[in-house]
């Protein structure tokens, strides 16, 4: 068995990990959080380093061969980000490239890398690293300043947290504003009561909004991997449907772990929903571009186009539609997203409400600092250091 120096097991592992494997190599836990940290960090930063790589490389990134582009991305994101020392950055990087005749070109690159010197007027996209359609559209919408803050939450490791359904985890903080959402220490050893169930404070907000809303039968549309499904549970009789089996694989896992009762799971669309009765509340949790969660999904960035923006603007049309026939008089309907956009949020809310007169807004059960005057959920990640969500809800009138 080949043995490797010191540190070069993790290169291996992150590059594994930056070529989309599931192959898990036999590291201590350091070892596989410094691997998971590089490939974290090469994903966020990848604009910003190929800027970098793309001084020093004849040809177009793209064409490179996926392990050496892997091998490049893994270095530079050391030297250029996480400041790791050369030496060791690129001599242990070499190392773990999986190919010896194209270890010269790797060694050459990452050598001129460790001694770049970024412009100090590098364009915001590439500073910060998102896509620069997007990054201009947020300068059009908030100006500069504002834009440069979300950028830079979006890069942040989030803090690790979660609602306590059952007992409180000891050596925790609570959160900003529910006193049941715990803040844990990233470092050390700890074991989490089973009725723990992490989340970013802002999802838990939602889900504690939802359940609030008065209703004893439930539909829940979109409910995997069981977020909210967490907090409606005991709630009532719940239904929980999504299209994707393999997040209701999760949602299943979840139910074991946390012991939910009276919560059943349906793997189907929610077009044609597959009910012949009403329910007192239906909850739509719709597909988005994930535009308020990037600190989080740090990979969604590079999936933005507008053209999905659309696309995703037309199912969530067509779910808010479908799923508002579900509704029983007198009932109560909700939309979320984890996005920012408007067009997902608060103009959708506007164009269902156009088409839709028998149903009546209500305001989302949530602090009221985070409240629109129209009575939506509405979090903008600078403002309350919160991942963003929207919601709203209504009131069905006949």
């Amino acid at each position: 068995m080949r043995t490797y120096s010191k540190g070069t097991a993790s290169r291996i592992q992150a590059c594994l990990l930056l070529r989309g494997s599931s192959e898990q190599l036999p590291l201590s836990s350091e070892d596989m959080a410094f691997a998971t940290r590089m490939y974290r960090e090469a994903v966020i930063w990848r604009k910003r380093i190929d800027h970098a790589l793309g001084s020093y490389v004849r040809q177009s990134l793209e064409t490179l061969d996926t392990d050496v582009l892997c091998s490049l991305r893994i270095g530079a994101v050391q030297l250029l980000i996480l400041k790791t020392p050369a030496h060791a950055a690129v001599s242990a990087t070499v190392e773990a490239h999986s190919r010896r005749r194209t270890r010269g070109l790797v060694n050459a690159v990452l050598r001129k890398v460790a001694s770049h010197r970024e412009k100090d007027n590098l364009p915001m996209h590439v500073r910060y690293s998102h896509p620069e359609e997007l990054v201009s559209r947020w300068v059009s919408r908030y100006g500069e300043t504002v834009t440069e803050k979300l950028l830079d939450w979006n890069n942040q490791p989030p803090p690790l947290g979660g609602y306590a359904f059952g007992q409180i985890p000891e050596n925790t903080i609570p959160g900003t504003f529910l006193e049941r959402y715990r803040v844990l220490e990233r470092h050390g050893a700890f074991q989490l009561p089973e009725q723990f169930y992490i989340q970013d404070e802002s999802a838990a907000i939602v889900g504690r909004g939802m359940a609030e809303l008065p209703g004893e039968t439930v539909l829940e549309v979109g409910a995997a991997p069981g977020g909210k499904t967490a907090h409606l549970n005991g709630t009532g009789f719940i239904i929980s449907l999504d299209r994707k089996r393999k997040r209701m694989g999760r949602w299943l896992e979840n139910r074991v772990r946390m012991g939910w009762e009276d919560c059943f799971p349906v793997a189907a669309d929610s077009a044609g929903l597959p009910f012949k009765s009403k329910f007192d509340k239906v909850i739509v949790d719709a597909p988005c571009t994930n535009t308020g969660v990037y600190r989080r999904r740090f990979d969604a960035r590079w999936n933005w186009t507008p053209r999905l923006e659309q696309g995703l603007i037309l199912i969530q049309r067509k779910m808010l539609q479908e799923s508002s026939r579900a509704v029983k008089p007198g009932g109560v309907l909700v939309y979320s997203t984890c996005s920012i956009e408007p067009a997902e949020n608060s103009e959708a809310v506007r164009r269902f409400e156009e088409n839709n007169t028998i149903f009546e807004r209500i305001p989302f059960p949530a602090p009221e600092s985070l409240l629109t005057s129209g009575g939506l959920l509405s979090i903008f990640p600078p403002d309350v250091a919160l991942d963003g969500l929207f919601a709203a809800s209504w009131i069905r009138k006949g």
